[in-house]
């Protein structure tokens, strides 16, 4: 009889067990999830560059001013669009290409460079929005021309903005933005398959060098990102909340960021 008795307290104590453990499981489970949904922005790194997964996120670019650390929902925020020319005020103009802001179309400024046409040189990134029921809707790199994609992202409240090409279908691009040997830290929106990343070498290094660290990444297609001293302030907030500033502020002339949000505040 104890024998028994002793048999049924045991079964029940270890049942009570598994269900505590199932339960911490659980736990744990919704805490990882409302971590990933929380914070959709991946942060990974290799020892040449880091690497932010902006797949998942919503996106907007900010225009003639750049948001500030203190909104909560910023998840990273870094230049865009090449600026024409250093002006003290703002216009859309003076912003390369065309360009989507708040989910309105503004043409900017065109350049056939080098002999080289606007439209071979550069390309265009978008954010098609979202759909009726609040699907995010997909990214993309598109080519020249490209007026009904333009049409359709603004209908769906998206963003976009134009920038050089970098590597194109796994091959890096001919003209290149910048010598070959300059030194410097460089800055791309990638993309791998249907994923896409901004990536940014860790160090300063040879431009040849960032584009080999790039193919070695497996980088399918990617456009140059407005660098350089001053151009390159930008900053990003982990999963802690904490920001981090990439690069210190130099002036005040850059006129366009990419903003990638939370998406749940």
């Amino acid at each position: 009889m104890k024998k028994t008795l002793y048999s049924v307290l045991a079964c029940i104590a270890g049942a009570a067990l598994v269900a505590a453990l199932g339960r911490a499981c659980n736990n744990e489970n919704t805490i990882n999830n409302m971590q990933h949904n929380t914070y959709p922005m991946q942060v990974d790194s290799t020892d040449l560059l880091t690497i932010y997964d902006i797949t998942d996120c919503p996106l907007d670019l900010a225009c003639g001013q750049m948001p500030d650390t203190t909104q909560e929902n910023v998840l990273l925020c870094v230049a865009a669009a090449f600026t024409g020319q250093c002006l003290d005020q703002f216009d859309h103009s003076n912003i390369l290409g065309p360009h989507i802001s708040g989910g309105v179309l503004s043409e900017g400024y065109t350049e056939n460079k080098d002999g080289v046409p606007f439209a071979e040189r550069y390309a265009l990134f978008i954010w098609k929005g979202k759909d009726l029921n609040g699907n995010m809707l997909p990214k993309k790199i598109c080519h020249f021309p490209c007026d009904d994609v333009l049409q359709s992202t603004v209908e769906h409240g998206g963003m976009a903005f134009t920038q050089h090409w970098v590597i194109k279908n796994k091959a890096v691009f001919a003209p290149c933005i910048q010598p070959l040997d300059r030194v410097e830290h460089f800055r791309s929106l990638c993309q791998k398959g249907d994923r896409f990343y901004v990536m940014a070498n860790r160090d300063e290094m040879t431009y040849q060098d960032y584009l080999q660290a790039l193919i070695d990444a497996g980088v399918e297609n990617a456009l140059y990102m407005d660098m350089g001293a001053g151009w390159n302030h930008s900053f990003y907030r982990d999963q802690k909340g904490q920001v981090h500033i990439l690069h210190p502020k130099g002036h005040s002339y850059p006129t366009n960021w990419l903003v990638v949000m939370r998406g749940d505040m």
